[in-house]
């Protein structure tokens, strides 16, 4: 009997000489263990659920963050499909991501083959941990279960797999560094469109040649941002998407293909959102935006090298920005489309405080104030006409 509590003592103090399990960060950081990841409904896998990242260490893994919706995701499958392919007998697991529900894939992969696993519905908080900001997205974990890279999928490649495998750590390009902030270096070669709810409160946009990101801004104003040149929206048929639903948006394109900027933006609307947009010529009624007598005032010429544009308080901030953009916000706040007559060319910062009488969307219009508001600071007004104008449909 003594014998048998002692051999009972000494499997308890083994036991309670393990180390515990290291605690798994929030966030996914280069060379730190990889947060917690549980996946459902997988297909491809040779099991339906993985409970833990626990269950992959010794293997090489590979996050692909992706969505049918997302054009250079898709671009990327034939690629990866054949690297999944090549190491299907070594300990390397490709593993494709999305929140898209999973009859949805199951369809997409009738036409297009992925080889790897594929985990669709998941969670919000997964990809909050892995730190997806935009798609597509990348995470490389070692066989150590150390995250060896936050990256984009053209940065996983034979000689990377293999270093991987025997041990090491390989340098890679991507959109992270260790803090997660952006790398604009290895971004100017990314084609990306990212849809998603608001990461933050304040409301800002930004835009360079073949980029345009929108934080916290309603599909109406990022719409206004794209189609500068649309005077007003309309809906056709049945479709009625809420325009007033704010998103973080990123769209991008390398240098070469700037020009397709608009037309990739609105593919990714009508994979992400189901709806279509057409620019049409229609005659309507419109507010023209005129010069006041006396003349333009308060707008400065602008040195930045980058065009912003920000609602702070009652205050909207422009850097770099037309005089036809101040038409962008006002047409939020009059029951009319509104037109740039007047006749100023060139990128200006200039501010603009709204004052109660703008009010907000819904509340009843007041011309007479807004018209004191732009004269007072602009030496601007608004004046009632017809005009032929580029209409924006939405199906």
């Amino acid at each position: 009997m003594k014998k048998i509590f002692t051999l009972l003592l000494a499997a308890a103090l083994a036991a309670c000489s393990k180390p515990a399990p290291q605690a798994r960060p929030d966030l996914a950081r280069k060379g730190e263990l990889a947060p917690r990841l549980a996946l459902t409904g997988l297909l491809n896998a040779p099991f339906a659920e993985l409970k833990s990242i626990e269950e992959l260490k010794g293997k090489v893994v590979i996050l692909e963050f992706w969505a049918t919706w997302c054009e250079p995701c898709v671009d990327n499958i034939p690629r990866l499909n054949a690297l999944a392919e090549k190491y299907k007998d070594k300990p390397v697991v490709f593993i494709s991501i999305t929140d898209e529900p999973g009859d949805k894939i199951a369809e997409f992969m009738k036409t297009t083959a992925l080889k790897g696993w594929v985990a669709p519905d998941t969670p919000a908080a997964v990809f909050k941990a892995y730190r997806v900001f935009g798609r597509p997205h990348t995470v490389v974990i070692g066989r150590d279960s150390k995250v060896a890279a936050v990256t984009y999928p053209d940065q996983v490649t034979d000689a990377a797999l293999n270093s991987l495998l025997a041990g090491n750590v390989p340098s890679f390009g991507g959109p992270a560094g260790d803090d997660g902030a952006m790398a604009a270096s290895s971004a100017a070669a990314l084609a990306e469109f990212y849809i998603g709810r608001p990461a933050g409160k304040e409301m800002t946009s930004v835009f360079w040649e073949g980029y345009y990101a929108g934080n916290n801004y309603s599909l109406r104003m990022a719409l206004d941002n794209m189609y500068p040149e649309a005077k007003k929206i309309e809906f056709m048929g049945t479709a009625k998407p809420d325009l007033d639903s704010h998103y973080d948006f990123r769209v991008r394109l390398p240098k070469e293909k700037a020009a397709g900027l608009k037309d990739f933006f609105a593919a990714g609307l009508e994979r992400a959102l189901g709806i279509k947009l057409k620019m049409v010529g229609k005659d309507v009624s419109v507010y023209v935006l005129k010069l006041a007598p006396g003349g333009l005032k308060r707008f400065k010429k602008s040195e930045a090298l980058k065009s912003s544009a920000r609602m702070e308080g009652d205050e909207f901030k422009a850097e770099r920005m037309p005089v036809s953009m101040l038409c962008s916000l006002l047409k939020d706040h009059v029951d009319l489309p509104v037109i740039d007559e007047t006749g100023v060319k060139g990128f200006y910062d200039y501010t603009f405080r709204t004052g109660p009488r703008i009010g907000v969307r819904g509340r009843p219009r007041d011309l007479a104030g807004i018209n004191s508001d732009l004269i007072d600071q602009f030496g601007l007004k608004l004046q009632k006409a017809t005009r032929r104008i580029t209409v924006l449909e939405v199906r």
